[in-house]
């Protein structure tokens, strides 16, 4: 050690390839474990959800409609004191919400991860997604930036997500999108929940999609709420018997068949769930 504390180069050295050993250890404890399907562990998990905070700032129609969602949020000395546990073992944490980019402590928390290298994953809406953050998301070892959007026309979107910022989050994603185009550690995810409402919009969502050059695109149906009829204060009134992708079973198949092949066309990765 140097006289001002430090380590040297080759004890840094000697450092991360302990710290890599043990982790290396720990997961491979955990998928034995795992794999013999035992019910006491003895090894911690290496992949994370961590739900920062409950609060959101849009009224989607398949989550809270009436926008009354919880408040609870995560104290951010809670949050490091727990991430100081887990980082030995740590290969992959998932950020999520409410919406995750209105965490107060949101920029902190990114600073935080960016010291190691951990993979990130963010769920996200995109409409917080301006430069500084965009910035500070680049100086991740790794980021699956993971942005629900759910309709190709400002008009769908606001029906669908109950505020009316269509343009504004596809400049946000655009922003991403060019920061990060040289670099393939981030990777930017979008989500198009499918219901009978928007599924005319599927197609022309994969061409809104391309200028963006997405990592993947996938398309999550609306399924089992046929009991469900809300509205968002948008003007539209959501009835499950409608929108539920069982109920038109065999357009919703033929479209996503249409997707996959347009998705392949256009060279990006895709899921897509038939029913």
């Amino acid at each position: 050690m140097r006289l001002d504390g430090s380590l040297w180069p080759i004890q840094r050295q000697r450092r991360a390839y302990c710290m890599k050993s043990i982790f290396a250890r720990n997961k491979q404890g955990i998928l034995r474990e795992s794999a013999r399907r035992s019910l006491i562990l003895k090894h911690l998990p290496f992949y994370y959800h961590i739900h920062l905070s409950m609060p959101c700032n849009q009224r989607c129609i398949m989550c809270k409609p009436d926008g009354k969602h919880p408040k609870e949020t995560l104290p951010f000395d809670e949050f490091v004191a727990f991430f100081e546990n887990i980082k030995p073992f740590a290969e992959h944490i998932t950020l999520i919400g409410g919406e995750t980019l209105i965490y107060p402590w949101i920029g902190e928390v990114i600073d935080l991860l960016a010291q190691h290298e951990i993979a990130v994953t963010i769920n996200t809406n995109a409409t917080m997604l301006n430069k500084d953050l965009v910035t500070k998301l680049l100086r991740l070892h790794e980021l699956n930036l993971k942005c629900s959007i759910d309709a190709a026309t400002p008009a769908t979107y606001f029906k669908i997500r109950g505020t009316d910022v269509f343009h504004r989050v596809a400049a946000n994603l655009t922003q991403f999108s060019s920061a990060s185009r040289d670099k393939p550690n981030m990777k930017q995810i979008l989500v198009y929940v499918v219901m009978r409402e928007n599924l005319a919009e599927v197609l022309p969502f994969i061409e809104f999609a391309k200028a963006l050059n997405p990592h993947r695109i996938e398309f999550h149906p609306v399924r089992h709420v046929t009991d469900w009829q809300v509205t968002n204060k948008t003007g539209w009134f959501f009835d499950g018997r409608e929108q539920s992708c069982e109920f038109f079973q065999d357009e919703y198949n033929s479209v996503m068949k249409e997707a996959a092949a347009a998705c392949t066309k256009e060279g990006i990765s895709y899921e897509t769930i038939l029913i």
